[in-house]
């Protein structure tokens, strides 16, 4: 197996766990359920959070170009606002 392929394959590991992440802590949410509007806060965060996460994977393997480093911190700055 070539060292792409292995970067590939490592990658995918890592996007498949950063989902399965993602599962658990929106079914901790909806078991959870406090009012509306800040269950959906939370949901579009760890989203937010998951795509955010996918972009430094893909830009890892310089597979997407457009990965902002600073991204994470106006995620956050934008939950906070709206928290």
């Amino acid at each position: 197996m070539t060292n792409y392929e292995e970067k590939k394959d490592k990658m995918i590991d890592k996007m498949a766990e950063t989902l399965m992440k993602l599962d658990e802590v929106l079914e901790k949410l909806k078991a959870n359920k406090e009012d509306d509007k800040s269950h959906r806060m939370k949901e579009w965060y760890e989203e937010k959070k998951v795509i955010h996460e996918f972009k430094r994977l893909l830009h890892e393997i310089q597979k997407y170009d457009h990965y902002d480093e600073k991204e994470e911190a106006k995620i956050d700055k934008q939950f906070e606002e709206y928290k």
